[in-house]
C-alpha cells in the first residue's frame, strides 16, 4: 500500500568520512521498502546528533560499514507514505517519529521500521517531534535503569547540562515521572538566567555553573549527596565524591563493553572489542572502589519508549527544547549547525534540519 513517491529526493550527503565544511545536499535515489516490518516516511523534519557528527567525521571508520555516499541521520518526523507487508500498527498518512535504525533521515525520505517508531505527540509540530527521539530515550533508557536499581522516587539525581538535549529530557523525566525529590544539573554562566524561562515545570532544584570545571560542580554539590547520576557530560570519575554509597551511575558518554558493541554493530573488528572491554574494565574497576554502581548504557532505539514519551509530552510532563532551525536547502546553515553539534558548545537544546 502506498501514495505516488518520485523515483528520486534530495538528502545531505557526504562524499566521504568528513568535518561538516564538507556536507552537501545532492539529489540519490528514494529508498524502496525491502523488509516486511518497514515504513517510508515522508521527512518534514529531522534533527542531529553528536554521534551522527562524530561517525561522520572518522569514528564510522571503525564503527561499521558505510556505503558512499555517505547518508546522515537517524532522528526524523514526518507522514508514512507507504508500508511493508508485515505492518499493521500505521497506516499510510499517520504522523510519525523515530530513531530510525536505517541511517539516512535528512532526506526527503527515510525508511525506518516498526520497532523503532511511533505516533508523533498530538500536541506537536513535526520540527519540535523531531528533536526528541534519540536524546529523550538516552534520557530515559538511563533513568529507568537507576530506578530498576535504586528506585529514584524521593531520591537526589544529577543530570549535567539542563539546556542540552539530553540533559532537557533527563531533568523534567527526573522531576516530572520519575519523582525524584531533588534534581541537581549543571549550566554554563551565560545560561543561568534562562532555566525557568525554558524549562517551566521541569526545573531543576539546583544549578551549577560548569564553567568553574568539575571540581567546583562536586564542591558546590557536596560531598555524598547523589543517589544516581544520568552522566551526558563526562562526570562519571570526576563527579565520584558527590556520589553516595551505594549511589548508581548510568552514563551515556563512556564508551560501551565491546561485547556491547559488538551486539550492536556485528562488523566491529575484534581489536576494538577488546580495547573497550579493557576501558569498561577501568571504569567498573575504579568506581566500585568508590562504593558505586556504574554501567554505560548503549541506546536502544525503540518505539515502545516513543509512545511513552508521546503521552508524557501531551499530558504536560516534558518538552522538547528546539535550539537551531534551518532549512535543507540552507547548505551552508546546516554545515554550521552541524559543525556546532559536533564541537559541542554554545547550543541549547537540539538542532533541527525542516525538509522544505
Amino acid at each position: 500500500m502506498s501514495t505516488s513517491i518520485p523515483s528520486s529526493m534530495r538528502a545531505l550527503v557526504l562524499p566521504r568520512y568528513c568535518k561538516p565544511s564538507e556536507y552537501d545536499v545532492a539529489t540519490i535515489p528514494t529508498p524502496q521498502i525491502s523488509q516486511p516490518d518497514e515504513l517510508l516516511v515522508k521527512v518534514l523534519a529531522a534533527s542531529v546528533n553528536p554521534i551522527d557528527v562524530k561517525m561522520a567525521a572518522g569514528m564510522g571508520k571503525f564503527m561499521e560499514t558505510a556505503p558512499f555516499p555517505y547518508k546522515l541521520g537517524h532522528d526524523l518526523a514526518g507522514i508514512v507514505v507507504a508500508i511493508g507487508s508485515s505492518v499493521s500498527t500505521f497506516k499510510v498518512g499517520d504522523e510519525v517519529y523515530a530513531d530510525s535504525s536505517i541511517r539516512g533521515t535528512i532526506a526527503e525520505y527515510a525508511l525506518s521500521t516498526t520497532s523503532t517508531t511511533a505516533h508523533k505527540p498530538t500536541s506537536l509540530s513535526f520540527s519540535a517531534a523531531a528533536a526528541i527521539p534519540l536524546a529523550a530515550q538516552s534520557a530515559l533508557q538511563s533513568l529507568q535503569r537507576g530506578d530498576d536499581k535504586i528506585g529514584l522516587a524521593g531520591k537526589t539525581v544529577f543530570v549535567g547540562g539542563a539546556l542540552s538535549a539530553t540533559g532537557s529530557f533527563g531533568v523534567q523525566l527526573a522531576k516530572n515521572v520519575f519523582g525524584a525529590s531533588k534534581v541537581i544539573t549543571t549550566v554554563s554562566t551565560a545560561k543561568m538566567g534562562r532555566i525557568r524561562e525554558i524549562l517551566g515545570d521541569g526545573e531543576p532544584d539546583v544549578v551549577v555553573d560548569y564553567k568553574g570545571g568539575a571540581e567546583y560542580v562536586v564542591e558546590r554539590v557536596g560531598k555524598g549527596v547523589v543517589d544516581f547520576m544520568y552522566d551526558n557530560t563526562g562526570m562519571t570519575l570526576a563527579g565520584l565524591g558527590m556520589m553516595k554509597k551505594g549511589g548508581v551511575i548510568v552514563s551515556v558518554t563512556t564508551v560501551p563493553s565491546g561485547a556491547m558493541t559488538k551486539k550492536a554493530r556485528p562488523e566491529v573488528g575484534g581489536w576494538l572489542v577488546l580495547l573497550l572491554d579493557l576501558v569498561d574494565w577501568f571504569y567498573r574497576t575504579w568506581t566500585r572502589r568508590a562504593g558505586v554502581d556504574y554501567s554505560a548504557l548503549l541506546t536502544n532505539p525503540a518505539g515502545s519508549d516513543l509512545e511513552k514519551l508521546a503521552r508524557w509530552v501531551d499530558k504536560g510532563k516534558i518538552k522538547p527544547i528546539v535550539g537551531r532551525q534551518v532549512m535543507l536547502s540552507d547548505v551552508e546553515g546546516v554545515r554550521q549547525g552541524c559543525q556546532e553539534v559536533l564541537d559541542g558548545k554554545g547550543g541549547i537544546g537540539k538542532f533541527v534540519i525542516n525538509i522544505d
